[in-house]
């Protein structure tokens, strides 16, 4: 009470001393302020300002946390003396209750408030995110103007010291509420902002979420980033070209999210459009039955049986065992985006070949004359392509751009066959007759001609000879054919076709064209085989030849 008395004594003094100052300096004409309006302000709102201050100040004492200063009651009545002496104003800024600084104006504070912003931003390594203050938790307090920060910091040494010897002070009252000017004056401030907030758990980001099919994947720094994501997926599953429409299969939406700073980690456009084009590592497990085969498996699995195999590449698939179990890693799509619309592409048109005859060749044998080439049309398709794969298409239309231009074929028509003379004994080595067939051996000793079910001559011959093709033609068959062995037949046109049995190895495949006198086969012994010899047929539209008629 003795306090409240004394400063009312103060202030009443000083009203005193200001009502003879304003009487002796304005004119009466000019006195726009009434003498007793001045002295009330002295007297009754000067005192009532300082207890006011000095108890808000000792509200902040008790409820600062570690690091933030308050101002102590002493200096806030320190302040609100000079306001009154000197008739400036400044402004504090506080973070629930407690003051951290002060600014000459609104809108050095904005500049601070966004500078904090900015570098928080960069610290979560979003440097477009959007970092929100609880405005509940900031306040600006008009205390002393800016024209007057010579003087604040005179009035409030003196009036720190006081509060230091009655253990109220709470630092360098000058350091503290001295606007920031210097670079590091404002880059302390802007620190000293950050960690309050922080500490009040006042200051959040806001990040923007992708999500599908309810599932968040993503947090990008803003909504145009997010979006930005969205659209390089869709454009990579775009067609090329043509008209279409395209959307999402999945439901992709876009939310924003508020978190801590401590739990705000955005992530990159870059990696995020990655993720959802290459998909996610996901694995799959399938345990065997009895009957299981590896294609049973894959079709579990929902893998080829290349990846399969590779998987495993120790397993024996031949040999599956109820019970064994089979895991893969592979990528699924995050979502789908599918396209429909209509396309235009010009695709080629394959050319006929005309045969032409020629009595100059052996019948079978074929030769281009004129070489064929391609036409070109141009067709409009309705397509539906999901995450750029083709689905359906319906063709609507199309146009010859281009004719094609037909081949022309030689085609032999001079008939293998035809010859019945017989050279040679039965029984010896060589032998052949006068038919249009080449040897199918160098040399040979024949065991056995057609007759009694036996289709062809057996002609002996060491294991490893070489045979030959007898003429100009296709191979139809190579392969093992029951009691035929390692066997070769070759289609030499018009009907006629060649049978090489018994044989030990096989120097041609199915579809060889080959010619008169090259190398098919080895004499051997397979199939129903007691010697090494070649069982030579020749066959005319299925019937049965003396085959030692058709050889020259």
């Amino acid at each position: 009470m003795r306090s409240e008395i004394a400063v009312y004594i103060v202030f009443g003094s000083i009203a005193s001393f200001f009502r003879k100052l304003y009487m002796a300096l304005v004119p009466a004409a000019q006195r726009t302020l009434p003498v007793r309006a001045l002295v009330a302000v002295i007297t009754l709102e000067g005192p009532r300002l300082m207890l006011i201050s000095r108890y808000r100040a000792a509200q902040m004492e008790r409820a600062k946390k570690v690091g933030i200063s308050a101002i102590s009651g002493t200096a806030i009545a320190s302040i609100i003396v000079a306001t009154i002496l000197i008739g400036s104003q400044i402004i504090a800024v506080t973070v629930d209750g407690q003051v951290i600084g002060v600014v000459e104006s609104e809108e050095q504070y904005a500049a601070l408030l966004q500078n904090a912003k900015d570098k928080v931003s960069e610290q979560i390594g979003a440097e477009n995110a959007e970092i929100m203050i609880q405005d509940t938790s900031v306040s600006l307090e008009t205390v002393l103007g800016p024209q007057a920060a010579a003087a604040v910091s005179d009035t409030l040494d003196e009036g720190e010291a006081a509060a230091d010897e009655n253990g109220n002070g709470s630092g360098d009252a000058t350091g503290t509420l001295t606007p920031p000017t210097t670079d590091e004056d404002v880059e302390a401030f802007v620190d000293t902002l950050i960690d309050t907030l922080m500490t009040e758990g006042a200051i959040k980001a806001t990040l923007y979420s992708i999500n599908v099919n309810g599932e968040a994947v993503a947090q990008l720094s803003t909504m145009k980033e997010a979006s930005d994501v969205l659209n390089a997926v869709a454009q990579a599953y775009a067609p090329a070209e043509g008209e279409y429409v395209g959307k999402f299969l999945d439901d992709v939406t876009i939310d924003g999210v508020t978190a801590d700073l401590e739990d705000a980690s955005p992530d990159s456009v870059a990696d995020v459009v990655a993720l959802l084009l290459d998909g996610a590592q996901v694995q799959r497990s399938y345990t065997a039955f009895e009957d299981d085969s590896i294609g049973t498996i894959c079709k579990e699995l929902d893998v080829s049986e290349r990846t399969l195999r590779e998987t495993y590449s120790d397993y024996d698939f031949k040999e599956i065992q109820e019970g064994d179990a089979f895991t893969v890693a592979i990528k699924v799509p995050l979502l789908s985006y599918t396209t429909e619309g209509k396309e235009a592409t010009i695709e080629p048109i394959q050319f006929e070949t005309i045969e032409e005859l020629t009595s100059d060749m052996y019948l079978g044998k074929r030769e281009v004359k004129e070489e064929g080439e391609l036409g070109e049309r141009a067709v409009s398709r309705f397509v539906t392509r999901v995450n750029g794969v083709v689905v359906a298409e319906v063709e609507m239309g199309s146009e010859v751009v281009k004719e094609a231009k037909p081949e022309v074929m030689l085609v032999g028509t001079t008939v293998v066959g035809g010859g019945d003379a017989y050279v040679g004994p039965s029984d010896g080595w060589g032998g052949g007759g006068d038919g249009p067939l080449g040897r199918p051996l160098d040399s040979w000793a024949l065991s056995r001609s057609v007759g009694g079910g036996h289709n062809g001559a057996d002609m002996l011959a060491p294991r490893g000879a070489p045979i030959y093709a007898a003429e100009y033609g296709t191979v139809s068959f190579s392969g093992v054919y029951g009691g035929y062995g390692n066997l070769v037949i070759i289609d030499h046109g018009n009907g006629l076709q060649t049978y090489y049995a018994h044989c030990d190895t096989l120097n041609v495949s199915v579809g060889t064209v080959v010619s008169r006198g090259q190398q098919i086969a080895t004499v051997g012994s397979t199939g129903r085989s007691s010697a090494y010899h070649l069982h030579f047929e020749v066959r005319v539209n299925g019937e049965v030849q003396e085959p030692l008629r058709w050889i020259g």
